[in-house]
């Protein structure tokens, strides 16, 4: 979901990436490699388009960071601090389920796009302006529950900190009293790479917070926290403070390595930016939080796409050497040569063809036992919650006698559910995920040994070089699949204070409550378990679905740039429309231009892989630990 807007190009950050004679070093080497691609196979080449897919995946490429935070602990104050003005409505009551995706552009606008896809725009214009369009559509008190069925709003603005591409999510706050806001926000972060948590001195933490943190470990990897309202604090109290809070994450599984805590003022931030004050901008904290957010989270998403673009270019360069050099073969050899030999590959096409089938029909088999396996797992997850939640219901009616059941035991049974369930499905996603991404794993390396031994096929029979490749990307399961647990309402719980109940017997009176609590409560936990099943399901169908396509995408692809090559090169040579030898020596400059443009990347990435760890290293370093803001 990214915005259609202009944006700048990320800047520096890796050696990939890193400018020499004033150009990025990987989008140059991948421009000379499209344009060589095209003058040796054609633009109309399949390896031609890769390619280019892959420059402008560099060239696109955004850092997404959400930023959250509960109900009134300064979220938007710190994100107009990060903007550097006061465009987003500050409210006194919690806003509507409707996220703001904010993205750099020279002149600032406002895009509303509704669920009937109609949109409303304010183009220009003052924050004063822009913070008072946004209230309409965002605040529960404009558009209560979302009546106006806004899907999306997107926020351009010439900020310095979405200059280099990064895009912020300002989401609904968490944990107020409307319960979509909560789930509003957990929906965005499949889309984040990374998040900041908001909280602030009143009190550091609170259990709600802890609990929506639980549900994020799973969904991000990187989690920053923003102690915010640091002037609402004692200079001498901040450390401590932070200290709190870092122990409070630390004892409840939630400080992981690389963590970090930043102590900050939003409303002295924003301040500061308005008037061009670095020292006072310094004293809030901003500052640092902005350096690392440019030098370090910045630098690391780039360096795994620069990677990864880098190693997918190596191979499809690679296998543009083989068709060039296969070309040359082709031109040399007398033609009765050349049809004896397309012959003999058409013949091992044959082969090939018995094996697509053996690939599709393990990958059918593979998806039918992950089914399978998937229903055996739900199943027990439902049992074993179902067991757990009976021994509680059956704890709480030991000690409570029936006709005060309404007064607590509900909302006891109530959280009881959904922690139960929730934590049974975190372990159910977890450990599902891994044994199918391992047989993914699996099947990945058997195509791709397929799909080489096409080429390694021609490779023997036209007398040539055969240089393996494989795609990096792995299938695995999508996202892990969203889902909230079904909210349990306490009225939802039976209540035995009628009538009939009062003038039963004690013993008979809490069988019969048992009786309908539990009832309940398996339905309830049916509900949520079916749920996570059709999730979980259709990750799997759609996980095989895109595998089947792209193994028959890239092994036709294989098969046919052979052919062609071969095919092109007979009706040159019956048309006679090339002199041989100066073809040859073309080529063959091609195929060296070819090998030095991924020689070059080659060295580039092995250089950019063997510095990683010690530019990590280097940025941790310069941030030990969060320190108080003077």
């Amino acid at each position: 979901m990214n915005a259609s807007a202009p944006g700048q190009s990320r800047k520096g950050g890796s050696a990939l990436q890193g400018h020499r004679g004033g150009e990025p070093e990987l989008p140059a080497k991948l421009d000379r490699g499209s344009a060589l691609l095209a003058d040796a196979l054609g633009k109309e080449s399949q390896l031609v388009r890769r390619l280019d897919s892959l420059r402008e995946r560099l060239r696109h490429n955004r850092l997404q960071l959400a930023v959250l935070g509960q109900f009134k602990r300064g979220k938007s104050t710190f994100i107009n601090a990060l903007l550097g003005a006061p465009l987003l409505p500050v409210a006194v009551v919690p806003l509507t389920a409707v996220p703001i995706f904010i993205s750099w552009s020279a002149e600032p606008l406002v895009r509303v796009r509704f669920k009937d896809n109609l949109t409303e725009e304010l183009a220009g214009g003052a924050p004063d302006s822009i913070r008072e369009f946004l209230f309409r559509f965002v605040a529960e008190e404009a558009n209560p529950e979302n009546r106006l069925g806004v899907d999306r709003v997107d926020l351009f603005y010439p900020a310095s900190i979405l200059a280099d591409n990064t895009v912020l999510i300002d989401t609904p706050g968490v944990g107020s009293t409307f319960r979509h806001n909560t789930e509003a926000a957990l929906h965005v972060l499949p889309e984040c790479d990374a998040v900041l948590f908001v909280v602030s001195p009143d009190p550091p933490i609170t259990e709600a917070e802890l609990d929506y943190l639980r549900q994020l470990k799973s969904k991000v990897v990187k989690i920053l926290f923003v102690l915010n309202k640091a002037d609402y604090v004692r200079f001498d109290e901040r450390a401590r403070l932070t200290d709190f809070l870092r122990d409070v994450l630390i004892r409840n599984g939630l400080w992981q390595p690389g963590s970090m805590i930043f102590n900050v003022s939003a409303r002295d931030g924003l301040d500061a930016k308005q008037r061009g004050n670095r020292d006072e901008l310094e004293s809030s904290g901003f500052a640092e939080i902005e350096n690392h957010l440019r030098e370090y989270l910045a630098a690391g998403k780039i360096r795994t796409l620069t990677q990864a673009v880098a190693s997918k270019a190596e191979s499809i360069l690679s296998e543009a050497s083989t068709e060039v050099d296969l070309q040359g073969k082709t031109i040399a050899i007398p033609l009765d040569e050349l049809l004896s030999k397309l012959q003999l590959f058409e013949h091992t096409l044959k082969s090939i063809e018995d094996q697509r089938h053996i690939v599709q029909d393990l990958l059918a088999g593979e998806q039918r036992r992950l089914v399978v396996e998937l229903k055996s797992r739900t199943d027990r997850l439902h049992d074993n919650v179902c067991t757990k939640l009976s021994k509680v219901i059956d704890r709480k009616l030991e000690r409570t006698e029936a006709p005060l059941w309404a007064e607590g035991a509900q909302r006891h049974l109530a959280t009881a559910i959904e922690s139960a369930f929730d934590s049974a499905r975190e372990k159910l996603v977890s450990a599902f995920s891994a044994d199918a991404n391992a047989a993914f794993a699996a099947h990945k390396r058997r195509l791709d040994n397929l799909i080489n031994e096409v080429r390694k096929a021609a490779a023997s029979i036209f007398e040539i070089q055969f240089y393996g490749t494989s795609e990096d990307d792995v299938f695995q399961l999508t996202n892990d699949p969203y889902w909230v647990t079904q909210h349990v309402q306490e009225s939802l719980i039976p209540d035995p204070s009628g009538l009939i109940d009062r003038l039963l017997p004690r013993t008979v009176r809490r069988a019969r409550l048992r009786e309908r609590v539990i009832k309940t409560t398996n339905e309830l936990v049916l509900r949520n378990t079916s749920s996570l099943h059709w999730a979980l399901l259709q990750s799997i169908n759609d996980t095989f679905r895109r595998a089947t396509s792209e193994f028959e995408e890239r092994l036709n692809a294989a098969i046919e740039g052979i052919k062609k090559v071969i095919e092109a090169t007979l009706e040159r040579r019956r048309t006679r429309a090339f002199e041989v030898e100066p073809e040859v020596r073309r080529l063959d400059q091609l195929r060296a231009a070819l090998f030095a443009c991924r020689d070059e990347i080659i060295t580039a990435r092995r250089a950019e892989e063997s510095s990683t760890p010690r530019a990590t290293e280097t940025v941790c370093a310069a941030h030990p630990s969060p320190k108080p803001i003077g």
